[in-house]
Order: structure tokens, then sequence, then C-alpha cells
């Protein structure tokens, strides 16, 4: 699991990147701009510490806080999309493949961790 979880995390820092460069740009409103700059942030913050919990291991309860943080931002973030998907009719597959993403980043993260702690 950890091995998923760290590809992921390159995955997630790397479309995070992504988000905050499609803001750079854009003439969208200032809340949606605030959100994609902000949820890349994070994807960018929790893929250090993912990589850096492989170098050197940081403490549990930071892992597992951050961990269970990804998995309801991940699911905050696929409810904000099927939400926006059904009051516009426009689907926004990047807010669902991010919410996503996000989610298993965490899910993966905590459950890699647990399989550790037993051994």
């Amino acid at each position: 699991m950890k091995v998923i979880s760290i590809l992921i995390a390159f995955l997630n820092s790397i479309f995070g990147v992504l988000l905050i460069l499609s803001c750079v740009s854009a003439g969208e409103a200032l809340g949606w701009i605030a959100f994609k700059t902000g949820a890349g942030i994070l994807a960018i913050y929790f893929g250090m510490l993912t990589f850096k919990d492989s170098i050197q291991p940081i403490s549990q309860g930071r892992l597992l806080l951050s961990g269970l943080l990804l998995v309801i931002i991940g699911v905050s973030a696929f409810a904000f999309g099927v939400h926006w998907s059904i009051v516009s009719g426009d689907m926004k597959n990047t807010v669902l493949l991010f919410g996503g993403s996000l989610f298993v980043q965490g899910l993966t993260s905590v459950l890699g961790m647990e399989s550790t702690a037993y051994k």
C-alpha cells in the first residue's frame, strides 16, 4: 500500500502544480480560483509529506491526521464535483478525478501505515 500511496502522491503533486498554473490566467470566479489553488497547495504538501515518510519516518499521529484529512478533502471535492455537474449541467471531470485521487492517496496512506505498525 505504501508504494501505491507514493505513486499517487507523485501524480497528485504534478496535478496540484497544473491546477495552480491553470489559475494564472483564468477568467473564472475568485472562489473557484481559491479552491483550485488551495487544493493544489494541499496536494503538493501531502505529496512532500508522503515522500519524506518514505525516506525518514515521521510521527504516526501526523501521518494519520494528514491521511484522514486527505480522505475528507477527497470526498468533499468529489461531492462538490457531482453537485457542480448536476446544478450547472457542465461536467467537471478534473474535480471528480482530483477528488477521487486525493481520496485514494489518503486511504492508501492510512492503510499502508496500519500494515507497517504491526510488523
